[in-house]
């Protein structure tokens, strides 16, 4: 009789752990770090600053208002790609291009980008509280 843990063998059981950190690893910044205060206070600056912002077919605000789901993945990439910009990983332009190409943006899309480019805090640190980016 194999060794089990609940039904599983301690093999599976090691590589559904290692499959789990490395999933947990590629989760965005924001989604990772709790501690994002800084982060999550200028998201939900957005709500009110940046109302009815659309980019391709995704309702940005909708997704704010919401709570969007993290099995979503154009709000998992928008988040990632947002927190990018907020911690000075990428510039207002690379933002912009990553984000229309990958949401399918065109003209109608660049007052949301605008505006959430514009509410940027001016003091935005370059990294989380307590976390690595990677």
């Amino acid at each position: 009789m194999p060794d089990t843990i609940t039904g599983w063998t301690r093999f599976q059981a090691a590589a559904a752990a290692g499959v789990a950190m490395t999933l947990a690893a590629c989760a965005p910044d924001s989604v990772r770090n709790i501690e994002a205060k800084g982060f999550n206070a200028y998201l939900d600056s957005l709500k009110t600053a940046c109302p009815n912002m659309i980019v391709g077919t995704n309702n940005i605000s909708e997704w704010l208002r919401s709570s969007a789901s993290t099995g979503d993945d154009d709000y998992v990439y928008w988040l990632d790609q947002t927190s990018r910009l907020y911690y000075r990983r990428i510039s207002p332009a690379q933002y912009r291009t990553s984000v229309g190409a990958a949401l399918g943006g065109g003209k109608a899309d660049t007052r949301a980008l605008d505006c959430i480019i514009q509410h940027l805090p001016a003091d935005r640190p370059s990294s989380p509280v307590g976390g690595k980016l990677l």
